[in-house]
């Protein structure tokens, strides 16, 4: 398979735009595409933002941010963005017509030897997706913001070949990425399934009045999860004791919640306009504050974390 220089990424959304900064920032040419101008207008602006806050930290020299911008072209163009592109990531809406419409027109226009990806975080693109390149169609589910998080899934269809697998895999290691390989499609591959059964369990929490948002967040951080970088999910049932883990399975007091398609909880907050970071106010308020000010200070923190976790040796 030959070398990779030219990247696409289709989708200048929640996620694209940071997929571009990762790539630009790895060297690669980028054409970050969107059919709207709008959100290319503030893609740009929110990777001249994620950029100041990686030189604010320390993470970029002085001259860095230029160089990535310089790599990356904005386009409304899919059809050029794909003509000479080695490697394609998908990055739109979660929605099946939508997403094959986009792989019909990459595989069209895109050279033979193109590998295409999708970010779907949960949806089976292998079932619906055609293209004449099945061997080099694949899912790359990156987590956000991409730009800071290492972890990516990549998921492999009946019929991707090991070497595409073999390719990405090597890429991402290239960009400073951790990549795991899912052997095979299942909805919410592993992050996503984790974090389904924590979101269940704390809107049971806070539907049934059994504590606060604000209580839940600390009993989490103070918690369990101040142990998940160091140990993990699986690590950590080795420091309690397999035989005390077997017992509390066995726990018949302990029910898991049943899963629910609605919960009163968000919806009250939702009807209220109130979603969270973009709108000011979600579970929390954020006092009016914008959201690139909001996120540059988890961003500070989720870097400060990194960096820790990377000179502890707990991560590449």
């Amino acid at each position: 398979m030959g070398k990779i220089q030219n990247v696409a990424i289709i989708g200048a959304g929640t996620m694209g735009h940071s997929l571009a900064q990762v790539f630009a920032g790895g060297g690669f040419s980028v054409r970050l595409v969107d059919r709207n101008e709008e959100i290319l207008k503030n893609a740009g602006r929110l990777i001249l933002a994620n950029l100041q806050t990686l030189l604010d930290t320390g993470f970029l020299e002085g001259d860095a941010p230029a160089a990535v911008l310089g790599k990356i072209e904005f386009t409304t163009d899919m059809k050029t963005a794909g003509r000479d592109a080695d490697f394609v990531i998908e990055a739109v809406s979660e929605d099946r017509t939508v997403k094959k419409a986009v792989f019909d027109t990459l595989d069209a226009v895109c050279p033979p030897t193109t590998i295409l990806a999708s970010n779907t975080s949960y949806m089976d693109i292998f079932k619906f997706v055609e293209t004449k390149r099945p061997d080099r169609v694949l899912i790359t589910h990156w987590f956000a913001p991409p730009h800071i998080v290492p972890l990516v899934e990549i998921v492999r269809g009946e019929l991707t070949s090991d070497e595409t697998v073999d390719t990405v895999k090597s890429l991402l290691v290239q960009l400073g990425k951790t990549p795991v390989v899912i052997s095979r499609f299942l909805p919410g591959f592993i992050v996503n399934r984790l974090q389904s059964a924590l979101r269940n369990e704390v809107l049971y929490l806070l539907d049934n009045g059994y504590a606060t948002a604000e209580e839940i967040d600390e009993a989490t951080k103070a918690g369990f999860a101040l142990r998940m970088p160091i140990l993990g999910l699986v690590q950590k049932m080795d420091f309690t004791g397999l035989d005390l883990t077997q017992k509390a399975i066995a726990n018949a007091d302990y029910k898991t919640p049943a899963q629910q398609t609605r919960y009163e909880s968000l919806d009250r907050l939702v009807a209220g306009g109130k979603l969270g970071v973009k709108t000011g106010a979600g579970f929390y308020d954020y006092g009016g504050r914008p959201p690139e000010q909001i996120m540059k200070e988890r961003d500070v923190k989720l870097l400060k974390l990194l960096e820790f976790m990377r000179n502890m040796g707990e991560l590449r």
